[in-house]
């Protein structure tokens, strides 16, 4: 009888294993996906017109005007879908915060977004951290809203 109960516990182990193997399986073929998903837009987006516009934007001390702005929310929109709707569900955004947050999603470093903007740096983290606690309800670091940005 002891024995019989020990194999019956030992089946049901095994199939749970084997369940666990199976989702396991799943969750990693899906984060492939997303990876392989993640490099084609990074492909698309460094290799667009309007990235390398921002960057003769840095490398001349300009900011963007409003045609690059609108360019360069089509392109994210475009290869991250639904991004822009994304970040206005979660929060009221005013013009500077959206700004920011394309360039974040874009993987402008902050210095860089200050110019592009044209505000200080410290304008630039006061914005980001501000984003995360209005967001989150609680407080967050500048860096915490990038993490999340990218994420999205």
């Amino acid at each position: 009888v002891l024995l019989k109960k020990l194999g019956d516990e030992n089946s049901l182990l095994r199939l749970e294993l084997e369940e666990k193997k199976a989702t396991l399986d799943y969750n990693n073929k899906v984060a492939l996906i997303e990876n392989e998903k993640r490099q084609q837009a990074e492909t698309i987006l460094f290799s667009s017109d309007i990235y390398l516009h921002l960057q003769e934007c840095l490398e001349a001390g300009k900011s963007l005007n409003y045609h690059d702005w609108q360019d360069l929310a089509q392109l994210v929109d475009g290869v991250y879908t639904g991004f822009t709707e994304k970040l206005y569900s979660l929060y009221r955004m005013t013009e500077q915060d959206y700004h920011v947050s394309l360039l974040i999603k874009v993987r402008i470093q902050p210095k860089d977004i200050a110019q592009l903007t044209a505000h200080s740096k410290e304008s630039v983290a006061s914005t980001r951290s501000r984003l995360y606690q209005k967001v989150f309800g609680r407080k967050g670091s500048s860096k915490d809203w990038d993490d999340f940005v990218l994420s999205l």
